[in-house]
């Protein structure tokens, strides 16, 4: 069940929807624990030990260390980290699957003239060796490889809205984790969680989530519902 108030009534307004890949429209299969033991082994091995940088996310954790280091240094590190990354994100794409009634929602709300967006941290390459099919049922996909700032800046869902032609229109950003939140109020988006990730409803709502749906097809549902009024 959604999270009750006023904010349910706006999402039959909604002109467009800006998804979470990973947890959200995918099962969660990437190992981010191993993912950041092995930056934090290679951010360590070119002489950066600090342990306010190594608690930061592990694309902020990266740019951090580099900007320490001498030109040359920083170029290496990044490149072995992105490597690490990479290797890690395609393990989890051989594995990962768009979650049950996804498609068919995304093509639900298109149909209605909603217009869907997906962002990412992940690399572009990786979203589409987990899903091959998915720019058949999105208007757009904006990676990590695609922007200049990744969420949680609030350009990379304005970035996706300004490229699916919804401008200025009623959006919602749609996540499974708390930094999805967090992304869609800095955006100035409705936040509207889903609890297919790892994170429970009550840590979505304290992290800004105006609506919280069991999954995509739920929210789908509830929107479309809600434009065509009682049956």
């Amino acid at each position: 069940m959604p999270s009750q108030g006023p904010a349910t009534g706006r999402l039959a307004g909604l002109k467009a929807l800006v998804f979470d890949f990973d947890g959200t429209l995918a099962r969660l299969t990437i190992n981010f624990a191993l993912m950041r033991r092995r930056v934090v082994k290679l951010v360590r091995a070119a002489g950066v030990r600090d342990a306010e940088l190594e608690r930061l996310h592990v694309l902020e954790l990266v740019e951090a260390a580099a900007a320490g280091l001498p030109p040359e240094g920083a170029a290496s590190l990044r490149a072995k980290c992105a490597a690490a990354i990479e290797a890690v994100e395609f393990a989890g794409a051989s594995r990962a699957r768009l979650l049950p009634g996804v498609v068919k929602a995304l093509d639900s709300l298109r149909r209605e003239g909603i217009r869907v967006g997906v962002i990412t941290r992940n690399c572009r390459r990786a979203v589409l060796t987990a899903a091959p099919h998915l720019l058949a049922h999105a208007d757009a996909l904006l990676a990590r490889d695609d922007v200049p700032r990744t969420k949680p800046d609030p350009d990379h869902p304005l970035r996706c809205l300004s490229l699916i032609g919804a401008d200025g229109t009623p959006a919602a950003l749609v996540g499974d984790h708390t930094m999805d939140m967090e992304t869609a109020h800095a955006a100035g988006l409705m936040s509207v969680g889903v609890l297919t990730g790892a994170t429970g409803a009550a840590d979505l709502r304290a992290a800004g989530a105006e609506a919280v749906f069991a999954d995509v097809p739920a929210l789908a549902a509830a929107i479309l519902g809600g434009k065509r009024g009682p049956g």
